[in-house]
């Protein structure tokens, strides 16, 4: 599944974030944990875990689920019967049975024997545990092992939060609103839509029949069977019996949707009529991807199922999800317009399809045997986005893309105290399973599944993994079944050191948190200590007991960057190894980031590493150059670096031109941004920006695309050109008014690709007309994506009454759109794009923080305030935030309003930090001018 928050939009504002920053929507949690993971709760949930499970004798084994709905008159109300098929292997008078708000109205209790007999044994009595959602049914006389059916009829209501089987709605082009039903149920809710037993490992085959209103149609993971009338004038669609499957795989859903296909690759792509000619891209990518992991993996898809389809929703908080056959995605992340859809959304579109696509075997075929092992579905799932997209499209390079956008944010996350193992578990209840899809889960065990493959070599990482799923095809497993596959491929092979063997290189990756740091000191004496230490973000700690096995690189100075690397290993806290490399050479470890650690060095290579890449970039690796930068900046503020030497290095920047070094270092440009602004010394700031974009921003034109343009050339001159115009250089601001306003005279379209920086700083020197062009444009877009780039560009001008009346719009007013609950938030947050979006935000929630407490609740509330105090760096600006936490008191939780004056505290104070004084300090020596 690909997660999200439902009101993730803070980083991904235009005028404020690049596109460096969007977080990429697998990292993202969902908006229903927010508020919801109080740490006592969890604790006594982890330590209750086994109250919460099945008794291990009783396994499904055939499900035959019937289901009537009539979800077109926007009828909430449904009913249902399903027969359970039970392997029952010990003797026992209780049946347990998941169930989550359903009203069980019918029960009928058969015996099976081996020639398909049916007995008919009781009715049950029964009771219903609503904390552990278990309907219980006691037996009168106790059964013996055997095979059983458990006959339940049942009734419910489509839910109407994106979850189990839910309600949802659209505008058809006529703007009347069409109503349709479908499925999330991982991770626990398909005992939300029928009893079941709603736990990973228990799979069982399912038979599906749908009855619903002939003017719509249903579709499951399984195609149609047959189509069958009925009395009543409805139809009844009965569906192929599945392979064994886990429960949360099951889906359906029941609308007027149409459809795009390819009938030999047997694919489809599935949205609401007036955007289904949307859905072409999706299609296409869907072959290519597909046809990509069948040739990898060696295990065809079509050997499993007979079809794949895939479904745009307006509604759906999971972002996405892998259902077998019947993948279910947002709209934004499955629908391409062309000359509408940018180069950012076509990436995240790809990616997300590859996402789902690689769940179809590391999920599907193999599953985790319980959630702590998750890891195991979405590791492999967040590394195959990106290596599936770049085997599919070789010349788009998304596999450049991995580092940047996953590896080294989840460095940041993973770098706090509190964070937790890949194997882990909080719990069997819903938000305690739920707070497992985190960046652990996803960025962390694809990051580490990434390490694991480069050290095998390419091509026995592919035959473990295929050994791997193929051993245990229809199975469940844990960390076990994945080291045993490690196991069996490199026996003999001499890849791993005979003192370390693959179960104690996996486990001491995957069950133990955190990740060390390298530190790398050379003697220069003919010799290399190297130390490793677990790496916190806010302090240093050296007597930590933690030990990886880290697998490392070193290349030399004059190496050949062709040449094969040798893999050593640290397996101890500390060691010393001979060193041949001159003393005036450099060394440089962990080449191209395979590795998931930082990597500290002694200050003369540093040094001697500083140089290099400022007379030639290119004698580091790409990937090397983007790590240097970020381990240089996360290393600098741990304490563990002098930041000098950061900033030193950062200088080389003028000099390079390819977009992964830029992005690791929009972020530590970022942070000094979001330090420097309003203060004294923030013009010497702006011309350092200056000085290191101003040799880059030559080489690219701002506001057109050239036709062969590499995706990462797209990257780059978003982040260049973004910096450009927020530090106010003039040509970038004339240029991006100038593209604006051409567009709003009707001469020429702005380029989607270029559409967030020209719309975002365009608006800011136009003309009023501007601002309501593209409000209108708003208006009259149905494309979710384009909406966002709309909403956030909107948000980016600097006319305190356009911001006034733009907030108002929020809560209704004048001016208009149909805003969802999702879209009103984006609206608030756009403004934070400036400090007079700043400024105008405080003063709509000064007087209308009911509003957003009641409709978009508390947790929102507290949210945006947060983001206020976070871009609070005067006096006066405190003040100003002093007014609006005294006006919230009585709505917003003590911890919320204590959080933003301790922030605002840690930023008036910052210029006097060592942070603050060493970066002064440097300014001031350098006298930058810009290029």
């Amino acid at each position: 599944m690909l997660i999200r928050w439902l009101f993730g939009v803070v980083g991904i504002l235009a005028g404020l974030h690049t596109a460096v920053e969007a977080v990429h929507p697998v990292e993202d949690k969902w908006s229903k944990l927010e508020g919801s993971l109080d740490e006592d709760a969890l604790k006594l949930a982890s330590a209750q875990e086994l109250r919460y499970r099945l008794p291990s004798y009783i396994v499904p084994t055939h499900y035959k689920v019937s289901l009537d709905t009539q979800v077109h008159t926007g009828n909430r109300s449904y009913s249902g019967s399903v027969d359970i098929h039970l392997d029952i292997r010990q003797q026992t008078k209780t049946i347990y049975v998941h169930n989550r708000g359903l009203r069980i109205t019918f029960n009928e209790l058969y015996l099976s024997d081996s020639a398909a007999n049916i007995t008919l044994l009781e009715t049950l009595r029964y009771t219903e545990d609503v904390e552990r959602e278990f309907t219980i049914f006691a037996i009168r006389r106790a059964i013996a092992p055997a095979e059983y059916i458990l006959r339940l009829d049942f009734e419910g209501q489509l839910r109407t939060d994106d979850d189990g089987f839910y309600m949802s709605s659209y505008r058809n082009e006529n703007g009347t609103r069409r109503y349709l039903a479908s499925t999330q149920f991982q991770a626990i809710s398909a005992r939300s839509a029928f009893p079941c037993l709603d736990e990973p490992a228990l799979k069982a085959t399912f038979s599906v029949e749908i009855k619903h209103h002939p003017s719509y149609h249903a579709i499951s993971n399984m195609p149609i069977f047959a189509i069958a009338g009925d009395l009543d004038g409805n139809v009844i669609s009965v569906f192929e019996t599945t392979p064994p499957m886990s429960v949360y795989l099951l889906a359906f859903m029941v609308s007027d949707f149409l459809y795009t296909q390819n009938v030999e690759a047997t694919q489809r792509v599935y949205a609401r009529p007036n955007a289904v000619n949307q859905t072409q891209y999706a299609l296409d990518a869907g072959i290519l991807i597909m046809d990509a992991f069948d040739e990898y993996l060696g295990l065809p898809y079509s050997g499993f199922m007979p079809k794949v389809d895939q479904v745009g929703l307006t509604q759906f908080s999971a972002g996405a999800m892998e259902n077998w056959g019947l993948c279910k995605y947002r709209e934004e992340y499955l629908l391409y317009e062309p000359g509408v859809t940018t180069y950012r959304s076509q990436t995240t579109i790809t990616t997300i399809i590859a996402h789902e696509y690689a769940h179809q075997w590391f999920g599907n075929v193999v599953t985790n045997k319980w959630w702590s092992y998750l890891w195991l579905n979405e590791g492999f799932a967040t590394l195959y986005e990106f290596m599936a997209t770049d085997m599919a499209y070789p010349e788009r390079q998304y596999r450049d893309l991995f580092n940047v956008q996953v590896l080294q944010r989840v460095l940041i996350t993973d770098a706090d105290e509190s964070t937790r193992p890949m194997t882990f578990s909080r719990g069997a209840t819903f938000y305690a399973i739920l707070s497992l899809f985190d960046g652990i889960a996803y960025s962390k065990a694809g990051s580490i599944l990434q390490m694991f493959g480069q050290v095998l070599s390419p091509s026995v990482w592919q035959q473990m993994i295929r050994l791997y799923v193929e051993r245990n095809v229809l199975g469940s497993v844990g960390t076990d079944e994945f080291i045993d596959a490690m196991e069996e491929v490199t026996d003999g092979m001499d890849l791993l050191p005979e003192d370390i063997s693959a179960e104690s290189f996996v486990t001491s990756w995957v069950e133990q948190a955190g990740f060390p740091v390298l530190e790398l000191r050379r003697s220069y004496r003919g010799e290399i200590i190297l130390t490793q230490d677990r790496f916190y973000a806010n302090k240093i700690v050296t007597d930590d007991p933690t030990i990886w096995m880290i697998p490392y690189t070193i290349l030399e100075q004059g190496d050949s960057l062709q040449t094969p690397l040798q893999w050593q290993w640290l397996s101890t806290k500390a060691v010393r190894i001979p060193n041949t490399t001159p003393d005036n050479e450099w060394v440089l470890a962990n080449v191209n980031q395979t590795g998931f650690y930082r990597v500290n060095y002694d200050p003369s290579n540093w040094y001697m590493l500083i140089e290099a890449l400022i007379e030639e970039p290119t004698s580091i690796p790409l990937h090397s150059r983007s790590q240097l930068v970020d381990d240089a900046f996360n290393l600098a503020r741990s304490n563990r670096l002098d930041l000098e030497i950061t900033l030193e290095l950062m200088t080389y920047l003028r000099h390079e031109r390819e977009y992964p070094p830029w992005e690791a270092a929009n972020r530590a440009l970022t942070y000094f941004y979001n330090r420097m602004r309003g203060q004294s010394d923030y013009v010497r700031y702006q011309i350092f920006v200056d000085t290191l974009i101003g040799d880059v921003l030559l080489t690219l034109n701002v506001t057109s695309v050239q036709p062969d343009e590499r995706l990462l050339d797209k990257y780059l001159r978003q982040v260049i050109s973004s910096w450009a115009c927020r530090m106010e250089i003039e040509s970038c601001l004339t240029d991006t008014r100038i593209a604006l306003e051409r567009e709003v005279n009707g001469e020429e379209r702005v380029h989607p690709d270029v559409s967030e920086v020209v719309y975002c700083y365009g608006l800011r020197t136009a003309t009023t007309n501007a601002f309501q062009y593209l409000y209108g444009k708003l208006e009259g877009s149905d494309n979710r994506a384009e909406r966002t780039v709309l909403i956030n560009a909107l948000g980016c001008t600097n006319d305190t009454e356009q911001l006034e009346a733009y907030l108002l719009t929020a809560i209704g007013g004048e001016l208009q759109v149909d805003f969802d609950m999702e879209e009103r938030y984006y609206i608030l947050s756009s403004v934070l794009a400036s400090r007079a979006g700043v400024d105008a935000l405080i003063n709509f929630l000064t007087d209308n923080f009911s509003y957003v407490a009641n409709t978009l609740g508390v947790s929102i509330l507290n949210s945006l305030v947060q983001s206020i105090a976070a871009r609070t760096n005067t006096p006066a600006e405190e003040q100003l935030l002093n007014a609006l936490l005294q006006q919230l008191q009585p709505v917003l939780p003590a911890s919320g309003i204590e959080a933003a004056r301790s922030t605002v505290a840690r930023n008036l104070a910052w210029p006097s930090t060592r942070e603050g004084v060493l970066l002064s300090y440097f300014l001031e020596r350098h006298s930058f001018q810009p290029a």
